[in-house]
């Protein structure tokens, strides 16, 4: 029997990406989700990413404008210097948010403790339908092992990516994350 080279190649790609994704961390995936008042914190966050990315000073000033204020948690607070961002937290609605850029490219990644896979998926499928990204699926390619899902778009003007994460590795107990990537040429 003979495979279609792209078959092969797709299946060889994938299983060399599969062997380089990390397994999830099960104990860490929320079962409990995060109340509507956190859920509506963290959408407002989102939003504040969206209306002002790419330019991810305006996202820290509108989100500090907003009720966030940078973390005071030790924790947190080296996190946010190894990776050169910044992280924001609403203290009464247990909202975190990651937000940095080198170079041409920045992120915000907005997340709760107790929130949901399905939490994170609501919190990101705003962004894939304000900036028309197509899935991976659509776009022929798999899903990282902690993604719900992912959606993006490269074009003339930059790269747009995001995601629905199952865990976030920043935060310290169960919870989940949606991340949106920008790269602007």
């Amino acid at each position: 029997m003979q495979f279609p080279i792209k078959t092969v190649t797709t299946a060889l790609a994938a299983a060399t990406l599969s062997a380089c994704d990390p397994m999830v961390d099960t104990r860490m995936i929320s079962a409990t989700g995060v109340s509507v008042a956190t859920m509506s914190k963290a959408q407002q966050a989102a939003q504040i990413c969206a209306q002002n990315a790419p330019n991810w000073v305006d996202v820290e000033n509108a989100l500090k404008v907003s009720g966030f204020a940078e973390t005071q948690d030790e924790r947190l607070t080296e996190i946010a210097r190894a990776q050169r961002a910044a992280i924001l937290e609403n203290a009464s609605e247990q909202v975190v948010v990651l937000v940095g850029s080198r170079g041409g490219e920045g992120a915000c990644i907005v997340g709760a403790r107790g929130m949901t896979p399905q939490q994170s998926f609501q919190l990101a499928s705003p962004w894939a339908e304000q900036f028309d990204l197509q899935t991976n699926e659509e776009r022929g390619q798999g899903l990282a092992n902690n993604a719900v899902q992912a959606w993006g778009r490269i074009d003339d003007t930059g790269v747009i990516f995001t995601a629905a994460y199952k865990t976030w590795d920043v935060l310290d107990e169960p919870g989940a994350a949606a991340r949106l990537l920008m790269t602007v040429r």
